[in-house]
């Protein structure tokens, strides 16, 4: 009898244990780790823009956030500005753009923008905190993508044509709707 009742518990505590497993691993908190990786959470930020605004990414929740790393001095980020132009209005109200320049700063920024009619804001990153809470490379453009969730799902260094950069932001904002 004495066996059986230790069967019984022996059975019972390892039920419980895979119980515990199961609901840590599937319906517990999410164990995301906190980074600007593919799959980490981006922590929030505050950056002043050009025209005097302030970016803060946590008033972004619910959108997703693309972030362009550009320079006045990289012909390609001044290339492709025109997509990120293109992708905030195409996606107006679900996607919210950022243009952020790192430093060293070689021109004045808001001079340089004035030659353009642009609606996206743009920022300069004078302390660098900002550039390298992004993992920001020392290549640009780079661009961040950011889904509604505050989870990076893109990260990386180089032109993009507006038909990618439009795919990458279409695949963010199918994910976890």
């Amino acid at each position: 009898m004495r066996k059986n009742i230790r069967i019984i518990l022996w059975s019972i505590a390892i039920v419980f244990l895979v119980a515990v497993i199961v609901f840590v691993n599937f319906f517990g908190k999410n164990n995301i780790t906190t980074g600007a990786a593919q799959g980490e959470m981006l922590s929030d930020f505050s950056i002043a823009c050009v025209d005097g605004n302030n970016f803060n990414l946590s008033e972004q929740k619910g959108k997703v956030v693309v972030i362009n790393l550009w320079a006045t001095w990289c012909i390609p980020c001044v290339d492709e500005l025109p997509n990120f132009e293109k992708i905030s209005e195409e996606f107006s109200g679900e996607v919210s753009v950022i243009a952020i320049h790192p430093t060293p700063v070689t021109t004045d920024v808001a001079e340089w923008l004035s030659d353009y009619s642009y609606t996206i804001p743009f920022a300069v990153d004078e302390d660098g905190s900002v550039s390298e809470l992004l993992n920001a490379s020392t290549v640009l453009p780079q661009t961040i993508v950011i889904d509604k969730n505050g989870i990076v799902t893109y990260n990386k260094s180089g032109s993009l044509s507006y038909e990618e950069l439009r795919d990458i932001v279409s695949g963010a904002l199918s994910e976890n709707t």
